[in-house]
């Protein structure tokens, strides 16, 4: 991504595809909304990832393999630069695009709720929402703020301080799944 978005407008961006700006605005909108659907394209596109995932024996116990998608997804500096235009843009874009209409994250938490207990109620999907938002907020907030951070511990950034935090919060993860539904490894 050669600039900013807030550089870009949907005519230089249809210039580029080579489409006319009429056609973007027919389907997006606004910038914020063309944004939103690239944004939510690729939210969906790593809940179906981590779904599959979910769905292989033992993934349960092995939190930091399902991590390791976000955070892949998380080190595409275009994910990372979009991401932060949408939050800081306070547009409500930013609400839809990471919400999803779908309810992505609760998704994944019945999922992972069904994988435990079969017959699991709203309180243990409720229990793991909560795991799921948190370790996704921290996710981002570190690829957001991953310079910053790193320079607040003296680390340089890099692979090795990506899979140090990767680890931490996948033991966190872990740790808290366990607490909410007893799971021992």
């Amino acid at each position: 991504m050669e600039f900013q978005p807030d550089q870009v407008g949907l005519k230089d961006v249809g210039r580029e595809a080579g489409v006319s700006h009429s056609l973007i605005t027919h389907y997006f909108g606004t910038y914020a909304g063309m944004i939103e659907a690239v944004l939510e394209r690729r939210i969906r596109l790593l809940r179906e990832k981590m779904m599959l995932r979910l769905r292989e024996s033992g993934a349960l116990a092995r939190p930091g393999e399902l991590l390791s998608s976000l955070f892949q997804a998380l080190q595409d500096p275009i994910h990372v630069r979009l991401t932060r235009w949408l939050m800081a843009s306070e547009r409500p874009a930013a609400d839809h695009a990471f919400a999803l209409r779908d309810r992505g994250l609760h998704l994944i938490a019945i999922q992972v709720a069904e994988a435990i207990d079969p017959r699991a109620g709203a309180e243990l999907v409720s229990k793991i929402e909560i795991g799921l938002v948190t370790a996704v907020a921290a996710a981002y907030g570190f690829a957001l703020g991953k310079y910053a951070l790193a320079a607040s511990v003296g680390r340089q950034v890099g692979n090795e301080l990506d899979a140090d935090v990767q680890q931490a919060l996948a033991m966190m993860l872990e740790a808290y799944l366990r607490s909410v539904t007893g799971l021992r490894p």
